[in-house]
């Protein structure tokens, strides 16, 4: 089985992954590895790293560094395969191809290597020809964006949705992560995502209030206004980035059916994102506009930014329901 789970940064990619290799290697036996494409730049990497590694401490997971030539999961797998099925959780494609594109060559050299999207569709052909193999591949979506880029950055990202097509055309789930939701693009679902989407609908909890995500100017206002009816101006409050510093006071304006722009609340505090999440007043609808599915910024400041949206989201899809926007067109995901 082969599986791609794709979608915006801190959108639940990596934790749903997890539960479809767990769930695989329950019911088909063999080996269940974590293949750690990342190689660390820094202190931020550190920490990412010793966030995923905490994550999935306990799970049985043998952990495979792995940052370039991923076929090797297929030349050298004496070294590692077990009796069964195998189960390799590949987290990520992000961070492979930017171990493969941007690296240092034997003399110490930067180099910059354009064909590298290429040769890791290459390899992932080679993979996904194994018999013996469950492949889990996480991606980030980095594609939704106003930006103009360099050269390089260009080429990075459309590398990288080169090889996720590439793997989309041999998946048998093909799976977009938005507020920790589920969306499958292909396939009818593996037991572990049915489990999961059972005991929401069993959990007996009413669901209080709406969540709606989406990019810029796609129709979540009029969404909200649909939902709520008779509504006016007065009725919607609208955040700018220096309410940012409402997180810190702990406050929440009251008295307004509809919020916009709550990611606006989560840049440059160090407040979770389910203390901000828990100030908001119960049955509101509260809009996100998703920042998370764009280029890394290189500002430290926005970076943490993206990734709280992330974390935001999802603590405001939990007990609420979700509605996507896309061009006008709304989908309820969880």
């Amino acid at each position: 089985m082969v599986v791609l789970l794709t979608g915006g940064c801190k959108n639940g990619k990596s934790n749903t992954a997890q539960n479809i290799a767990c769930s695989l290697r329950a019911r088909l036996g063999g080996g269940l590895y974590y293949v750690a494409t990342m190689e660390s730049t820094g202190k931020e990497d550190d920490e990412r790293i010793r966030k995923h590694v905490e994550n999935r401490e306990g799970l049985g997971f043998e952990t495979i560094e792995m940052a370039r030539d991923i076929k090797r999961l297929s030349t050298e797998k004496d070294k590692f395969l077990k009796h069964g099925t195998n189960t390799f959780l590949v987290d990520s494609l992000t961070a492979l191809l930017a171990g493969e594109m941007f690296r240092t060559d034997e003399n110490g050299e930067f180099v910059q290597d354009f064909g590298a999207a290429a040769r890791i569709c290459e390899d992932i052909r080679v993979l996904c020809e194994e018999k013996d193999f469950n492949l889990i591949f996480v991606s980030d979506g980095i594609y939704s964006d106003a930006a103009l880029y360099d050269e390089s950055t260009d080429a990075y990202r459309e590398g990288l949705a080169l090889i996720e097509r590439e793997v989309a055309k041999t998946s048998d789930e093909v799976i977009e992560m938005c507020a920790g939701k589920e969306i499958v693009h292909i396939g009818s679902g593996i037991s572990e995502l049915d489990f999961m989407r059972k005991n929401r609908k069993m959990s007996g909890k009413e669901k209080k209030g709406i969540l709606i995500v989406g990019g810029a100017g796609q129709g979540k206002l009029d969404l909200a206004k649909r939902l709520v009816g008779e509504i006016s101006d007065k009725d919607i409050y609208s955040f700018k980035i220096e309410d940012s510093s409402v997180s810190t006071k702990a406050q929440v304006p009251g008295g307004y059916k509809i919020y916009r722009h709550a990611e606006r609340l989560v840049r440059g505090t160090d407040r979770s994102a389910e203390e901000i999440a828990g100030l908001f007043p119960e049955g509101a609808v509260i809009i996100c506009e998703d920042i998370t599915c764009g280029i890394v910024p290189v500002d430290a400041t926005d970076r943490k930014w993206r990734e709280d949206a992330g974390r935001l989201m999802q603590a405001l899809a939990a007990g609420r329901r979700v509605y996507r926007v896309i061009c006008g067109i709304e989908e309820e995901i969880g």
